[in-house]
């Protein structure tokens, strides 16, 4: 058999590479291709990408798959395109038919976007990480330091096989950057695609591992797979936010504790999901004083770094209030600029007697767009 590339995809990438393949390629299943019934007529000025995605999935004896992949590799323009998370398993059974595995966008000319990735980052990346975290993420400079540091150390740990998923649990009251954190990180390596959260606060039902990871085959929503894994499978993210982490139950705390332990999970339609080189953010209002308490010890141990993110201050206040309307300022007189508005005029406006009680930058935001709105309606 010929060897060629695999083309690996997330749903994300798929839809983007149909979009931005040249208009006479096909993307084609595989079962439309071995139909004999109604045969392709093959043009040689075309390009062919076989989705054998599905077929794997599905469990289908591996003879069956060998002979399609025969009569793809037969044809010069004929090429396998296949879901990023059946790649391990492609690999093990099919290691002798192709050369090597390649993202999907690597056709269309992303070829940079590949490479994003935790567990090869060099020190540009992790500058680049640095920088934002500075710019973004106001406060905690001792947790900024201590993240970046061990970050650094994954590539090393993750090689010699001592971890296979970087994990934070970050506690602190609501409103102290917990979550900004995430979604600092996904944007400065994954901007381009989805962010992957999941809310705990949203699985209060029994059964709550089926809402994660899909029911079990033959249950009832089974083909809707769970929003854990659907995300993943929509995303070229490595960047996995779970938020509200104390409201999950024991199976949930039990389902997490063993993928922090391998690296992977299987899902209950007996998909895997590879998820060595993620990196994963854990966060709960819980505080210093009860998080033993509700989390269980052999979980806690799992994390690669813990950190209690503190009140804003004063001066941290000062320099959110700061950035946010400058950021205002000067979107609104990009989209909008009229009635004209300054930095001044919004700050003039600004509740300080509520300011100076609540910790939350979320609501310290609601006080500044309010400024905002109130400073155009006085200049209407």
């Amino acid at each position: 058999m010929k060897s060629k590339i695999v083309y690996t995809f997330t749903f994300e990438r798929l839809n983007e590479f149909k979009n931005k393949k040249p208009i006479n390629d096909e993307v084609i299943t595989a079962i439309a291709f071995a139909d004999k019934n109604n045969p392709i007529k093959f043009e040689k000025s075309k390009n062919y990408y076989v989705d054998i995605s599905n077929l794997y999935k599905a469990n289908t004896n591996n003879m069956f798959i060998e002979k399609i992949m025969h009569q793809i590799y037969s044809k010069e323009n004929v090429n396998v395109i296949l879901e990023e998370n059946s790649k391990n398993r492609f690999g093990q059974d099919f290691a002798t038919s192709f050369d090597e595995f390649k993202p999907i966008q690597t056709i269309y000319g992303k070829k940079d976007f590949a490479n994003y990735d935790f567990i090869n980052i060099d020190n540009k990346g992790l500058k680049k990480i640095e920088e934002s975290l500075k710019d973004d993420l106001i406060g905690h400079d001792a947790f900024k330091k201590d993240f970046v540091n061990k970050l650094k150390d994954f590539p090393i740990l993750y090689k010699l096989g001592e971890m296979k998923i970087f994990s934070l649990l970050i506690c602190g009251n609501p409103g102290v950057g917990k979550t900004e954190l995430a979604r600092i990180i996904h944007k400065t390596m994954y901007k381009e695609s989805k962010m992957i959260k999941i809310n705990l606060g949203n699985y209060k039902t029994q059964g709550a591992i089926n809402s994660l990871i899909g029911s079990p085959i033959g249950f009832f929503g089974s083909e809707r797979g769970g929003e854990l894994s659907n995300k993943i499978r929509n995303s070229d993210s490595k960047v996995i936010l779970i938020d509200e982490f104390e409201k999950a139950d024991t199976d949930i705390f039990n389902f997490f504790y063993e993928l922090l332990e391998d690296g992977k999970f299987t899902d209950l339609t007996n998909n895997e999901y590879n998820l060595n080189g993620y990196v994963i953010i854990f966060t709960t209002n819980l505080s210093k004083e009860n998080y033993k308490e509700m989390l269980p010890a052999p979980l806690l141990s799992r994390f690669t770094l813990k950190c209690f993110f503190e009140d804003p201050t004063n001066n941290e206040k000062i320099e959110f209030i700061d950035k946010r309307i400058k950021k205002l300022v000067d979107n609104y007189n990009k989209e909008i600029k009229t009635p004209q508005i300054n930095f001044q005029l919004i700050k003039d406006n600004l509740d300080y007697e509520i300011i100076n009680k609540v910790q939350d930058f979320r609501v310290i935001n609601r006080i500044i767009t309010n400024a905002l709105i109130k400073t155009i309606n006085d200049k209407n």
